[in-house]
């Protein structure tokens, strides 16, 4: 048979939209497979580190352990700015390295967040058509993705630099108009059949052990159709962009199975779903400079944050550039967050997260914060101010949760986890103001990255399996355990260090 395990990825597909168009018959494919399977909600890390679902989805290992989780912009132990993460950085221990190790043929096809490992016995590309291309477009072995691309072509959506050279995703690269909106969903349209053609291509090619692929487009179309999702305002092409993109992803899954065979065991995993923005994290960097834990903590900084953003942007431009340090310093804005020693705590984006990093001694290069006791009431003040910020409007508080990196992740996590992860709360609508008796009022509208109108809510991954003839005994899991369940269903040992484990009967460790 062409597949023995058989794993789609739906990257941010929404599982209320996949449910809503699969009971109106839209979707015959995905309601035929899941009248048939057995379904498992999986606990996710959208509350504390977003972008890690796919990387424990991938490798088993917590996010949390590896420190691998924002690879686009993330701060790494040592240094006093955000940065890319590197290829040689990202953990290559996968489910599907797994299998290639225990003999098996594999094909991964735009998995994730992922890069192709030398060597594998099978073949891997990557970054080919995924939402987010931190790394390069590129094969295992190299010369696959010229013969591919000789056949296939490139992907029709790319970003203003071409995948491989730019962290920002493919889909962000258009402007507001009609007419781009439009072009982005004939692109994603003809995407979605250009790599339907290169997976059957692939599949067909031989016996594989594991195929594993994914789909980018249901996160591309959500973040940037949200907001034309029945709107009356909107072209009625452009209503139903997000359902026309499920439809088209729907009609590959079908192919995909059909061309896997009646024997394979098909495992379908949306990674997490889609929303409207809400916003929250951007108040942030303000409250902290407010609570006095930049490096301005006089009036410069006082000053400085209650002027109107289009002020400040001026002020920046006409203050000469041998001055510009010594003021923002004053002012709490160093363009690199812990380049201060004056600094005791920074807020980054998350991606829908404010992550808070104490500038500790021995572990920053300008460390201001003495680890043990001192920090420990810092995170402690930081999470009881965070908790205490309301909405000015309606009185309700903002802030979901603040987790710190022990609580969610144990007290053996990586040191480049932040050390408290503030989540907001998705039902109070769109989060551009906050209050409390500390900080004062602060307002600033949330401005989403790129033309984006569709965020990721709370909701939980989900995984849809359909034979593989073991026993299943839960109906909830975790993301890590897609892996060990692949592996489980392949008959390989499971590796030691996983987190997760098998969501079906018979598996044993190594």
């Amino acid at each position: 048979m062409p597949a023995r395990v058989l794993v789609v990825g739906l990257d941010a597909a929404e599982t209320s939209l996949l449910e809503r168009w699969s009971a109106e018959g839209l979707l015959p494919a995905f309601a035929d497979l899941t009248r048939r399977a057995a379904s498992f909600d999986l606990a996710n890390t959208i509350d504390t580190l977003p972008a890690g679902i796919w990387p424990e989805l991938n490798t088993g290992r917590s996010c949390g352990k590896t420190g691998f989780y924002f690879p686009a912009r993330q701060l790494h132990t040592g240094d006093a700015d955000v940065r890319p993460v590197e290829p040689g950085e990202v953990d290559p221990r996968t489910y599907w390295s797994a299998a290639s190790d225990a003999g098996l043929r594999v094909a991964v096809v735009d998995m994730p967040l992922t890069i192709p490992q030398p060597g594998l016995n099978g073949v891997q590309v990557s970054e080919w058509g995924t939402h987010d291309r931190p790394f390069l477009v590129c094969s295992e072995p190299p010369g696959l993705l010229d013969e591919l691309r000789s056949r296939h072509g490139d992907y029709p959506v790319w970003s203003a630099e071409r995948a491989g050279t730019s962290t920002r995703a493919a889909c962000d690269d258009h402007q507001s108009t009609t007419e781009d909106y439009e072009k982005l969903l004939d692109d994603l349209l003809a995407g979605i059949e250009r790599k339907t053609g290169l997976l059957l291509d692939l599949l067909r090619s031989e016996s594989w052990d594991l195929f594993a692929c994914a789909f980018g487009e249901p996160q591309c179309v959500g973040h940037q159709h949200w907001h034309l999702q029945d709107n009356p305002a909107a072209p009625p092409r452009l209503q139903n962009a997000i359902r026309d993109v499920y439809r088209g992803v729907d009609a590959a899954l079908g192919a995909l199975v059909e061309a896997a065979g009646p024997d394979a065991t098909t495992l379908v995993v949306a990674s997490h779903g889609m929303g409207p923005h809400t916003g929250g994290l951007q108040l942030m960097p303000e409250v902290l400079v407010r609570l006095g834990m930049s490096s301005g903590h006089g009036v410069s900084a006082n000053v400085r944050s209650r002027l109107p953003i289009g002020v400040r942007s001026g002020l920046r431009r006409l203050v000469p550039s041998r001055v510009r340090k010594t003021l923002q310093t004053a002012a709490g804005s160093l363009p690199k967050p812990l380049e201060s020693s004056q600094t005791r705590a920074v807020a980054l984006d998350g991606d829908r997260v404010s992550w808070i990093r104490l500038n500790l001694r021995g572990r920053e290069p300008f460390g201001a914060v003495e680890p043990g006791a001192e920090a420990e009431a810092l995170v402690e003040e930081l999470r009881r101010e965070m908790l205490a910020l309301e909405d000015p409007e309606s009185g309700e508080r903002i802030v979901a949760a603040a987790r710190t990196a022990a609580e969610a992740f144990g007290p053996d996590h990586h040191p480049d986890i932040p050390d408290l992860m503030v989540s907001f709360r998705t039902d109070l609508g769109q989060i551009d103001a906050c209050r409390s008796e500390r900080v004062g009022l602060v307002r600033f509208p949330y401005r989403p990255p790129a033309q984006r109108s569709g965020s990721h809510p709370t909701d939980p991954s989900r995984l849809w399996m359909v034979g593989g003839g073991r026993g299943v005994s839960t109906s909830e899991g975790s993301v890590l355990d897609l892996a060990p369940t692949v592996l489980s269903l392949l008959d390989v040992p499971l590796p030691a260090g996983l987190d997760g484990r098998p969501l079906v009967a018979g598996s044993s460790r190594v």
